[in-house]
């Protein structure tokens, strides 16, 4: 069980919550860069129109880290009225629910010329975790879609970054292109390029296929996660 300690808004649209977990018996590996843990809503708010179906769940990144409390951060996207929103948003200290995890996840190579991210801002948390961990001087060119400038966070990182913030003002997550059309825009960085991209399943198709197909980036250097998919349930709006 993840117990709630309190909860704190980041931006307009993400809520910080955090938990405590018992290390004794589930540690966080304080080295990896990106850790998730898988969440399970309470049962009130899971209810599911079919009889028998497996309850929703959500993966979050954990956004930070205290070894010693067992403490730590997930960010959470306030998107819709889905059951995780619903829960996060009412979460009081002493709340708790059930996870599985952690484990890695979506941790590409630091050790290219240079790496390319782009994102909506179901990734950012992974996006803010990697850039923390990663290498003083890698030169990083991100691009992260958000709603509009409140939505932009700051970044804490040793690499070398060039980030660019792309705001929908307005119009829905997933339909303005602005990541695929950011990416194949961008000056091409010499030598070994790894690309790493999150949010929305055709954008990501988009920008993988892309980056593989126009700019030669090698299979293995490609790390691309549909984070969820337009049009679907749960899904942002």
């Amino acid at each position: 069980m993840l117990r709630v300690v309190g909860t704190v808004p980041v931006t307009p649209r993400m809520l910080r919550l955090t938990g405590e977990i018992d290390v004794e018996h589930l540690p966080v590996d304080p080295s990896c860069p990106n850790q998730v843990l898988r969440l399970s809503p309470p049962a009130d708010l899971a209810a599911t129109a079919t009889s028998g179906a497996r309850p929703p769940s959500r993966t979050y990144t954990i956004r930070r880290y205290d070894e010693p409390s067992g403490r730590l951060d997930i960010d959470v996207v306030l998107h819709g009225d889905g059951p995780f929103v619903r829960w996060a948003t009412a979460a009081e200290p002493g709340d708790t629910i059930p996870f599985t995890g952690p484990r890695p996840h979506a941790v590409p190579s630091f050790d290219g010329d240079a790496l390319v991210m782009a994102s909506d801002e179901t990734g950012l948390p992974a996006v803010a975790s990697l850039l923390e961990a990663a290498q003083a001087g890698l030169a990083v060119h991100a691009f992260v879609e958000v709603a509009d400038a409140a939505e932009e966070q700051p970044i804490d990182t040793g690499a070398d970054l060039d980030v660019r913030w792309l705001h929908r003002d307005g119009a829905s997550a997933g339909t303005t292109g602005a990541l695929e059309r950011s990416v194949q825009e961008l000056t091409w960085p010499d030598g070994r390029v790894v690309v790493w991209v999150a949010g929305e399943t055709s954008q990501v198709r988009t920008i993988r296929r892309f980056a593989a197909a126009e700019r030669g980036v090698a299979r293995s250097d490609i790390h691309a996660y549909g984070y969820w998919r337009l049009g679907r349930s749960g899904s942002p709006s």
